[in-house]
């Protein structure tokens, strides 16, 4: 099964995610290498009630957190990605974010 299956339900995505993360920045290494692998991205999504197209999920800056790089009216920014909701996108790129906001704890309780 692959991360982008519809069956797994977010525990599965995430264990597969981990299967071989012994800490922390490994862990955001292979959520941000699922990302890539997809193919999910660059996807429509929202960051402070504006729309933005997001381009890429890496780790980066030395944060301990995926930050998303988006452009928004010709401009690239970079946001965290827990900042960011991704809208009308492909469905592993929602399934990818619900996975690592389950993983952070930072999860939405009405989704």
């Amino acid at each position: 099964m692959s991360r982008a299956d519809p069956d797994l339900n977010l525990d599965d995505v995430i264990a597969d995610i981990l299967i071989d993360a012994y800490d922390h920045d490994e862990a955001l290494m292979g959520f941000e290498n699922a990302f890539d692998e997809t193919g999910c991205l660059p996807c429509p999504g929202t960051a402070i009630g504006e729309d933005i197209e997001i381009l890429s999920v890496s780790t980066s800056n030395g944060r301990s957190e995926l930050i998303a790089t988006c452009q928004h009216t010709g401009r690239h920014h970079q946001n965290a990605l827990l900042d960011i909701d991704i809208i009308n996108a492909d469905q592993s790129a929602s399934r990818l974010l619900a996975a690592y906001r389950r993983w952070t704890g930072a999860e939405n309780p009405t989704t």
